[in-house]
């Protein structure tokens, strides 16, 4: 994970085949991708969080922001581009960190993460489900890598 002050953009041969995260949360919510796209996009994409506190290689905690779904069950506020962060997020917490879709599903537990927030296009995982995908996607990938 690295900490990111301005926005980027990484352009690679191999970016430019695959469509990024936005594009594919857009296209499942205009019903041109299915739920497993979306999850595949996301684990395979960088996803930018929020923190209050600036994040180094030595910091041994990282407190993202988090809201509440309706029910009240606390959601990782995640975003698929830096450009996709509400202005009233950045004053409660004001440093972007960048990391892989996949190390965030192998970090947390018991909470939910929801994609690009206030976003027509935002997507909205439970903790079931991201221990779903654990199970499902990243154990089963494992174990056909071992096979």
């Amino acid at each position: 994970m690295t900490e990111n002050q301005t926005p980027q953009s990484e352009e690679t041969p191999q970016a430019e085949e695959l469509p990024s995260l936005e594009q594919v949360l857009i296209a499942g919510k205009d019903g041109q991708a299915q739920p497993a796209d979306v999850v595949r996009a996301f684990l395979t994409n960088t996803v930018f969080f929020l923190t209050p506190n600036e994040v180094s290689d030595e910091s041994s905690t990282v407190n993202p922001l988090t809201v509440q779904d309706q029910e009240g069950n606390p959601l990782i506020a995640l975003f698929s581009t830096q450009e996709q962060f509400p202005a009233e997020y950045l004053e409660q917490a004001p440093h972007a960190v960048d990391a892989p879709g996949v190390a965030v599903v192998q970090s947390i537990t018991g909470v939910g993460v929801i994609i690009d927030p206030g976003a027509e296009h935002g997507f909205q995982i439970s903790a079931e489900g991201v221990e779903r995908i654990r199970t499902d996607f990243l154990e089963a990938a494992a174990e056909a890598e071992q096979e």
